[in-house]
């Protein structure tokens, strides 16, 4: 809240942090090593294996185009 009123927005970085660390680690291990409730923990690893699927399953179906 401290970093808020003085205009740092921390939330975003937060969330991309807990999103990542959800992406590699079993839920209960991410519940554990944060002190998050295990629910809260499973949703997270939820959406952070449905946006990964969705992502690849998106750039599966693009023709490969090399960058110059």
């Amino acid at each position: 809240m401290r970093l808020n009123q003085l205009g740092i927005r921390a939330r975003p970085a937060r969330n991309t942090a807990l999103f990542e660390l959800a992406a590699e680690l079993p839920p209960v291990v991410l519940a554990r090593l944060l002190g998050l409730n295990i629910t809260s923990a499973e949703r997270w690893a939820s959406e952070a294996s449905a946006s990964t699927a969705s992502y690849a399953s998106e750039l599966h179906g693009r023709p490969y185009s090399p960058r110059s």
